[in-house]
């Protein structure tokens, strides 16, 4: 537990601020925690997309096989489609700008 010298005070590690300082009197007590997002959330998201792949070849296989080649046609389309709009919103997208610390916010 970050103690304050200055406060006289044990804080909770979930009251402390990103920076690692006291919010009363913002001496720095504590490193900042690290926010990363972990090795295995990824490896659960990576697991995630190959399977929801997977499960859309097999929905086409399915439709083909009991012969609805308009709705195959259909989800195809709307399948490009929204991948092409993925992949244009991704390249549209300004990067996030942190403000300087010279300008106000």
């Amino acid at each position: 537990m970050p103690w304050c010298e200055d406060c006289s005070k044990f804080w909770n590690p979930n009251t402390i601020p990103p920076d690692g300082t006291c919010p009363t009197c913002h001496r720095i007590i504590a490193d900042p925690p690290d926010t990363r997002v972990p090795w295995h959330f990824w490896l659960l998201v990576a697991g995630l997309v190959l399977y929801l792949g997977w499960r859309v070849i097999q929905g086409f296989q399915w439709l083909i096989g009991n012969e609805q080649y308009a709705w195959a046609a259909v989800a195809g389309v709307v399948l490009a489609a929204s991948c092409g709009w993925g992949g244009y919103y991704a390249l549209q997208r300004e990067p996030d700008e942190e403000p300087s610390e010279s300008e106000p916010s």
